[in-house]
């Protein structure tokens, strides 16, 4: 009875002691979930990637909604707690691995997830640049990072070499205290889509992206920047045929602009 009792105190301050360790912060409002699962792309058809799903909040609700769930949890603890609570779950399938270890589905699928804000730049990146992303994806994150990966209002470095791909959008603005602990931070539902119409093709992703991290260089003109590899006399041509000033920084272009140039290049 005592060691019981002992374990039955020691476990709220383990769990606790986890979640800083892994930086996590935790949803709890089942409605607002519901909500948000609700009015997803996901449905019941769908194979669906949960990352870091601690106590099993969303892992509960994406259960009934989509055909299956792989839940990744790193920490040990929290992955017996889930084996636990969904033992009776046909359609749960839960790894004790770090996601950016964790190999990919190579089949069709979408992800759901509230990651840990420490590493959600290094997640995004390992999901977007797989050789197989995930057609849909919902991540909860911090609100300033989110905002520069979608770059709605000026194109950068990261959007640039991916908007050609993907569909960027802001699902949903959270209040501080829909999380526990409460964030320092404003967070946000980054959502990116797989484009059913790629602006270019898969199989010149590599090239594209070479080309516009040539093109942005460190904020000097496109044309200083491109020069450097391409010469003075491609530039100019290129640069000529889509009507873009020599003196035109990389930050002032949108995105059809960039790939007008690029497809100017390849053209030339």
């Amino acid at each position: 009875m005592y060691e019981h009792n002992v374990l039955h105190r020691e476990a709220p301050l383990m769990y606790k002691l986890r979640r800083k360790l892994f930086s996590q912060n935790f949803l709890y409002n089942r409605k607002l979930i519901s909500r948000l699962v609700g009015s997803s792309s996901i449905v019941k058809k769908d194979l669906v990637l949960e990352i870091g799903p601690g106590k099993g909040i969303i892992t509960e609700q994406l259960l009934q909604q989509a055909q299956h769930v792989l839940a990744v949890e790193i920490d040990s603890y929290l992955v017996t707690y889930l084996r636990n609570r969904f033992i009776h779950a046909d359609n749960l399938t839960l790894y004790q691995a770090d996601i950016l270890s964790f190999k990919l589905p190579i089949v069709s699928y979408k992800v759901f997830a509230n990651i840990p804000f420490s590493i959600e730049g290094k997640i995004i990146r390992y999901l977007i640049d797989a050789k197989n992303p995930p057609q849909d994806c919902y991540l909860v994150m911090m609100k300033e990072l989110a905002y520069r990966l979608s770059a709605p209002h000026t194109e950068n470095l990261f959007s640039l070499m991916h908007k050609p791909w993907f569909d960027f959008s802001l699902y949903h603005h959270f209040q501080r205290t829909d999380f526990t602990p409460i964030p320092k931070v404003d967070a946000v539902v980054l959502r990116f889509t797989k484009r059913k119409e790629p602006l270019i093709s898969w199989s010149e992703r590599i090239t594209y992206q070479k080309f516009i991290e040539i093109g942005f260089g460190q904020g000097l003109p496109v044309s200083r920047n491109l020069k450097s590899r391409y010469g003075n006399d491609l530039v100019a041509r290129a640069l000529h045929n889509v009507n873009i000033s020599k003196k035109t920084k990389p930050s002032e272009l949108s995105l059809q602009q960039w790939i007008s140039l690029y497809q100017s290049f390849v053209k030339i």
